[in-house]
């Protein structure tokens, strides 16, 4: 029979076993702390803050705050989503497993695909600034050779720490969120001092900044919501990491949603203490916010500071990326569905080695590309960039959706059930849908380069997975659909958290 026309088998979630990848990754080796370490590092707070202040202030002026804790209620719901759908199956491979199950393989490869695509992009991206920042620190901002050497270095420092294991991942990315941590939380405690003391520098505080009027309305939230989404884009790698964390069926799911309370919370006081430290027009003015509000506030020594705790951040979000990107790639090696070669793990570390050293040459690859290319090389490389947050936004919803699908039984069996299961990851789904609609203006239209190079890169995707359907060379394309089946038996009638 074929795999389209099979009806859905009916399982109970209590039945699933553990993660599905047996001794080929490290088990139990991340506690909850070191999970959301991990996760917490992928969205690399302090450098998105420093990369995209001045445009979500412009976008919706000092009622930024506000945006970001109203997007991250959707993230929020998603986050959820993640955790139930992993109660399900603990498998590294996320929605692309728990989406092929749902709905159809082909939605589970296209999802799997985007999140490979977002990660690697992010990888990529995330990488370039590190190498300006450092050789910024010794006062030579024109040296193009220190900044390619130094962001080779850097690639080269994640991939070997991603190839060694997840506990020194884990280990790695404390560290590095206590240096940069303490530095930003040093400057936003002076900022807000120079904000209430009325600074020449600053500009006054007023109650006007939480009015739906000063964030300009609909414009100027979903102006604000666009940049949201890619600030907050990485929470999920705690659930991809699901294989290798203790209590498997639990913490993950656990870590993915206090990262997203703590990534909301903090963006938002830390958008709030630093967007009046300097006027709008200087900030817009700057690239590296930070470095120039500890400037303007403080002084060179804070201001150098704060350039490290960026390159740091910068640093700890490439490795993260790469571990998360390697996991999935992991996954769908494990299923043919890519290179089987995909799926070799160390030994002793217990890392997917061939996978983590071909995303490594790849970020690498494009530090050197990047920095000696032509203009055209940089633009093109610009054009991928800019669709990373796009790819986010859809992984996301697509996750909501295949909650809703696989839990759409249980979710009749009470209106709280409804709501949890069915309102609110669709509501979530819906919301990014819109966004990821408005973003295409911003993006050169749905034929623009930006959005030609998004084909290009699912495109690419299709191929790969109709070959592997067509050619039989995995058995993804013929397991069969699952829903839940809620039993008294072995499930009270509302979902457990």
């Amino acid at each position: 029979m074929d795999e389209r026309s099979a009806p859905p088998v009916a399982v109970a979630v209590d039945t699933a076993g553990p993660q599905e990848h047996g001794s080929g990754l490290a088990r139990n080796a991340l506690s909850l702390a070191g999970n959301i370490g991990i996760a917490l590092g992928s969205a690399g707070p302090t450098a998105s803050i420093a990369l995209t202040l001045a445009a979500v202030v412009a976008a919706s002026s000092f009622a930024s705050p506000i945006a970001i804790l109203i997007c991250g209620l959707p993230m929020l719901a998603i986050a959820a989503a993640f955790r139930r759908l992993n109660r399900w199956r603990v498998n590294c491979g996320a929605t692309y497993v728990w989406g092929g199950r749902a709905i159809s393989p082909y939605y589970g490869f296209s999802v799997g695909w985007i999140i490979i695509l977002a990660y690697v992009v992010g990888v990529i991206s995330i990488s370039l600034p590190i190498g300006p920042y450092i050789v910024s620190l010794f006062g030579n901002s024109n040296s193009r050779i220190g900044e390619a050497i130094v962001g080779f270095v850097a690639v080269v420092l994640a991939t070997v720490i991603a190839y060694i294991g997840i506990r020194l991942t884990a280990w790695t990315q404390w560290i590095l969120i206590a240096i940069e941590y303490i530095g930003v939380g040093i400057l936003a405690i002076w900022c807000l001092v120079s904000v209430f003391t009325r600074n020449p520098h600053s500009v006054p505080f007023s109650w006007s900044w939480f009015s739906w009027h000063s964030m300009g309305g609909i414009s100027g939230f979903v102006a604000a919501s666009l940049i949201a989404v890619y600030m907050f884009s990485g929470w999920d790698t705690g659930i991809l990491l699901n294989e290798e964390t203790a209590d498997s069926r639990e913490k993950p799911g656990n870590a993915v949603v206090t990262s997203v309370i703590v990534l909301a919370l903090m963006y938002a006081f830390l958008t709030f203490a630093l967007q009046g430290a300097v006027h709008t027009s200087a900030l817009e003015a700057h690239s590296n916010a930070l470095s120039y509000i500890a400037q303007t506030v403080s002084g060179s020594a804070l201001a150098k500071y704060m350039i490290l705790a960026v390159a740091l951040s910068a640093l700890g979000s490439t490795l993260a990326s790469m571990v998360s990107g390697v996991r999935v790639t992991y996954s769908m090696g494990s299923d043919g569905v890519l290179p089987r070669s995909f799926a070799r793990t160390h030994p002793v570390f217990k890392t997917p080695t061939l996978a983590t050293i071909v995303i490594g040459i790849i970020a690498a690859i494009g530090v050197w590309l990047y920095t000696f290319g032509s203009s055209s090389v940089q633009n093109s490389f610009d054009t991928i960039v800019s669709v990373d947050g796009l790819l986010f936004a859809l992984f996301y919803a697509l996750t909501g959706i295949a909650t809703a699908v696989y839990y759409r039984k249980l979710a009749m069996r009470s209106p709280w059930s409804f709501t949890q299961l069915a309102i609110f990851p669709l509501a979530a789904a819906g919301f990014l849908a819109y966004i990821i609609y408005r973003s295409v203006a911003g993006l050169g239209g749905w034929t623009g380069r930006n959005l030609v190079s998004l084909y290009v890169m699912l495109g690419i995707g299709l191929v790969i997975m109709l070959y592997v359907r067509f050619t039989g060379t995995s058995d993804y394309f013929r397991l069969p659909r699952e829903t839940y089946q809620p039993d008294d038996a072995l499930q009270p009638a509302e979902p457990r958290g």
